[in-house]
């Protein structure tokens, strides 16, 4: 049971029982994945869309790597002398009304999926003399789940549809962050109690199975679910908005970064 490339990401999967045709999670740790199990092995690599065999027999995956995920936020945070992360998350929740009108691409360490550009850097765009700190830290969790949303648009030209989403890793903990990535992927978001050990308890499971020979369907059942996350449908359409803007941006700003 030796997955190919991406073999964190398959043993996450394992951990939280995404081992169907069409399970689906984002994993948003310092980096970030959008991982979905297939039946068949479908690459599509003019997004730079990830396809290896699953960690399970008879299974593959496809997957979205992007490089920076929560890292983001513990950069903004450092930058802005705020070593209380829920603090600040709790004050930006409190301003919270709509999309942010600062636009942040957050390829602090270049970025993989879709772009595959090692040159990209960070970029605040449409910051003023009004500009808050609480500002700035939306506009960056804004920014991860709309590179998020991106991915999630290549898998659907890849072929791959996913009604909801799990979601594991440290940045899942933050409720109000869900509720951003939830609206910007217009897809439920789905929580489970133990998320963040996944992978870790994923390995286990592979052990388990390669020890004593138990099939998948018996030792891998889903987690204990803490909550769904609904995407919000008054604000569906700004986030698809500021995705285009996002996008737009990139483009606009693409060839100064190789130069």
């Amino acid at each position: 049971m030796i997955a190919g490339g991406g073999g964190d990401a398959a043993a996450g999967a394992v951990g939280v029982g995404a081992v169907g045709d069409g399970d689906a999670f984002v994993s948003l740790g310092t980096s970030a994945q959008y991982f979905i199990t297939t039946s068949a092995y479908r690459p599509y690599p003019e997004a730079f869309i990830h396809s290896y065999c699953h960690a399970l027999p008879d299974r593959w995956f496809q997957m979205a790597a992007m490089l920076n995920g929560a890292s983001c936020l513990a950069w903004v945070a450092r930058l802005l002398g705020e070593s209380d992360i829920d603090a600040l998350l709790a004050r930006v929740e409190a301003r919270y009304r709509e999309p942010s009108r600062i636009i942040f691409l957050p390829y602090l360490s270049g970025e993989r999926t879709p772009h595959n550009d090692p040159h990209a850097r960070g970029v605040f765009f449409g910051m003023d003399a009004d500009t808050t700190a609480e500002a700035l830290v939306q506009s960056v969790l804004e920014g991860v789940a709309l590179s998020i949303a991106e991915a999630q648009d290549a898998l659907a030209r890849a072929g791959t549809r996913v009604p909801r989403v799990a979601a594991i890793g440290g940045g899942s903990r933050s409720r109000f962050w869900m509720r951003i990535l939830a609206t910007a992927l217009d897809r439920p978001i789905v929580l489970y109690r133990e998320g963040a050990q996944s992978p870790a308890f994923g390995a286990a499971r592979l052990a388990r199975m390669a020890a004593t020979e138990e099939s998948a369907d018996s030792v891998c059942a889903m987690p204990v679910v803490a909550e769904v996350i609904e995407a919000e449908r008054d604000k569906v359409d700004a986030y698809r908005a500021a995705g285009e803007k996002f996008r737009r941006l990139y483009r606009t700003v693409k060839s100064e970064f190789a130069a």
